[in-house]
C-alpha cells in the first residue's frame, strides 16, 4: 500500500467553497525468513519500512489528506507514524508533510514518500532516486506536474524542481563507519523534464531530462578528529551550480551525482507501451562522455569517449500496460542494467623518469557508482537512494562497513501483474544479476545473485476496504553478497474515507 496524498481533483474554485479530502489508513507487515538476510524483494523499493532482519515486522497508521482553497490555491498534508520489531527503531515518523500548490507551481515540506517515474511496483528503481529508502525531511519548489508550454503549437511540457533537505541516519553512519564518518549530511536534488508530443492529437511522446543530486555539509569524523564542511550559503550555491573546472572539483564539494532520461511512450487502442534508458554519471566524464588526460607539460586534452564505453551504462526499459476490459494481464516491466564501465579502471598516475622529473600522466575515469571518498555512500539508513540491485551497505552485516561491495554489474530483470478474478491479483519479481564488485576493491570471482518473488493480494471489497497480501520469496546467491534467503511476507491494510 503506498501512502502517498491521492489527488484532489479539480483544485481550482470558481467560487468560495472549500472542498476537503481526509483519509486515515493502517498497515501491518510481518516477514518470517530463514537464511542471512530477509528476501531482497521483500526489502527493496519499500521506502525503506521493512528491515534486511531475516525476520522483522511493523504497523504504521497515516492521516493523508487536502483542502481545495480558492483562487487555484490547495494545500496537502500527511502524518505517518509507526512502529515495529527487527528494525532500526522501535518507532519512528515515516512522513510528515504540507504541500502548497498554486496553480502550476508547487511547494513541499517535510517527509514524503517520493517515487521516480519508473513502475514503483514492477520496475527494479531508477538509477538516482528509486523509493527504495526511508523518506528524509527536504524542503521543494517546483512543477510537480506537467504542464503545457503554450508556444509552439502546445506540442511541449515541462516539469522540475528544487530542493534542499538533511539526512537523518547520522547514527546508522555513525555505527557503521569504522572511524571515518560525516554527522548532519545536508541533501540536495533538482530536475528538469521536457517532453514532446500531446497523446490527443498523436500516440508518442518522447521526454529527456536530468536529475541532479548531491550530499555536502555536515562535519567528518575521521579518527576522532572533526572536520567541518562547507555549509554556509556558498555550499548551497556549489550544491545548486556544480559546474566548476576540472582542476578545481574536489571531494569538499560534495557527492555530485544524477542521471540522463530518455523515455518513448505510445498508445495504441488503449494499450500503453513505453521504452526508457536512464544513464547515471558521478561526475564530469560519466555526465558528458568527456575525458582529460594530461600532456607531459601539464595541458589538458580533451577526449570523448562516450558512444565507446561510457554511455551504454545505464538501464533500459519496456513496459505494457493492458486496458482496464484484459483480466489476466495488466503490466509487464523487462529491464537491463549495466553499470560495468564507469568510465573506465584507470583514475591518476604519475611517472618518475631517469633524471627525477616527473612526467604527469592523469586520465580521467574510475567513477565508483554510489561510493564517495568522503560521504561514504549515497544511501539512507544503510539502503541505496537509487537502484536497490547495486546491493545496499545495510546487507554488510550489523558490524559490516558503510560501502557499496559491487558497483559493477549486470542485471535483467522481469515484473508481471494482474488480477485472476476481480478480487484477487498477482505480481511477480524476477531479477538476476552478476556482480564483478568495485574497480579500487573487485571481487575475487565474479557473483550472480538471483530474486525470485510471487505475491498473491485479496481485497474484500471496494478501493476502501480491507486488503491482504502474501508473498513468497527467495533469493539464491552464488557468493556472499546477501546470502541464500527465503521467506514468506504477509501484509495487511486498510483506509476510511473520512472527508
Amino acid at each position: 500500500m503506498a501512502l502517498t496524498l491521492l489527488p484532489l481533483g479539480a483544485a481550482a474554485q470558481s467560487g468560495a467553497e472549500i472542498e476537503h479530502d481526509l483519509e486515515f489508513r493502517i498497515e501491518a507487515a510481518g516477514i518470517a525468513g530463514s537464511g542471512d538476510h530477509a528476501p531482497f524483494w521483500h526489502t527493496s523499493n519499500r521506502q525503506g519500512l521493512p528491515s534486511v532482519k531475516p525476520s522483522n515486522g511493523y504497523m504504521h497508521f497515516a492521516a493523508l489528506g487536502g483542502i481545495g482553497l480558492p483562487g487555484d490555491l490547495d494545500a496537502g498534508y500527511g502524518v505517518d507514524l509507526g512502529f515495529g520489531t527487527g528494525l532500526e527503531s522501535d518507532w519512528y515518523v515515516h512522513q510528515l508533510y504540507v504541500d502548497l500548490d498554486y496553480k502550476w507551481l508547487g511547494m513541499s515540506v517535510g517527509m514524503k514518500e517520493r517515487w521516480n517515474d519508473k513502475n514503483r511496483y514492477l520496475s527494479t528503481g531508477a538509477l538516482t532516486w528509486s523509493g527504495n529508502s526511508k523518506p528524509l525531511p527536504e524542503v521543494r519548489v517546483g512543477i510537480p506536474e506537467y504542464v503545457r508550454i503554450p508556444l509552439l503549437g502546445g506540442w511541449f511540457s515541462v516539469k522540475g524542481h528544487v530542493g534542499y533537505g538533511r539526512m537523518t541516519d547520522d547514527k546508522w553512519r555513525r555505527e557503521h563507519g569504522g572511524g571515518s564518518y560525516v554527522d548532519g549530511i545536508l541533501f540536495h536534488s533538482k530536475s528538469a523534464f521536457l517532453r514532446f508530443g500531446d497523446d490527443d492529437r498523436f500516440p508518442l511522446q518522447v521526454t529527456v531530462g536530468l536529475e541532479m543530486n548531491n550530499l555536502f555539509g555536515g562535519t567528518r569524523i575521521n579518527g576522532g578528529v572533526e572536520s567541518p564542511m562547507p555549509s554556509d550559503a556558498a555550499a548551497y550555491w556549489t550544491a545548486l551550480f556544480p559546474f566548476h573546472h576540472v582542476e578545481q572539483q574536489g571531494n569538499e564539494d560534495g557527492d555530485n551525482l544524477g542521471s540522463w532520461h530518455l523515455n518513448f511512450d505510445y498508445n495504441l487502442n488503449d494499450w500503453h507501451i513505453g521504452a526508457y534508458y536512464e544513464h547515471f554519471y558521478e561526475d564530469h566524464s560519466s555526465m558528458l562522455g568527456i575525458e582529460y588526460k594530461n600532456d607531459t607539460q601539464g595541458d589538458k586534452d580533451f577526449i570523448f569517449f562516450g558512444f565507446r564505453r561510457n554511455w551504454f551504462d545505464g538501464l533500459f526499459g519496456i513496459e505494457v500496460n493492458a486496458p482496464d476490459n484484459v483480466r489476466y494481464f495488466r503490466n509487464a516491466v523487462l529491464e537491463f542494467m549495466n553499470t560495468r564501465g564507469l568510465c573506465g579502471p584507470i583514475c591518476h598516475s604519475t611517472a618518475c623518469n631517469t633524471e627525477g622529473m616527473y612526467v604527469i600522466e592523469e586520465v580521467d575515469g574510475r567513477d565508483g557508482m554510489y561510493n564517495h571518498g568522503i560521504y561514504s555512500t549515497y544511501s539512507h539508513h544503510g539502503y541505496a537512494m537509487g537502484n536497490p540491485v547495486l546491493i545496499s551497505p545495510a546487507y554488510n552485516g550489523d558490524n559490516g562497513a558503510n560501502t557499496f561491495r559491487s558497483n559493477r554489474v549486470q542485471m535483467f530483470h522481469l515484473g508481471v501483474d494482474g488480477g485472476i478474478t476481480h478480487q484477487i491479483d498477482y505480481r511477480v519479481l524476477a531479477t538476476t544479476t552478476r556482480h564483478w564488485g568495485c574497480y579500487g576493491a573487485p571481487l575475487k570471482d565474479i557473483e550472480s545473485v538471483t530474486s525470485v518473488m510471487l505475491e498473491l493480494s485479496y481485497r474484500l471489497g471496494g478501493a476502501y476496504d480491507w486488503k491482504v497480501s502474501l508473498s513468497g520469496s527467495m533469493d539464491f546467491d552464488s557468493g556472499d553478497l546477501i546470502g541464500k534467503n527465503r521467506g514468506v511476507m504477509f501484509t495487511i491494510s486498510k483506509q476510511w474515507k473520512l472527508l
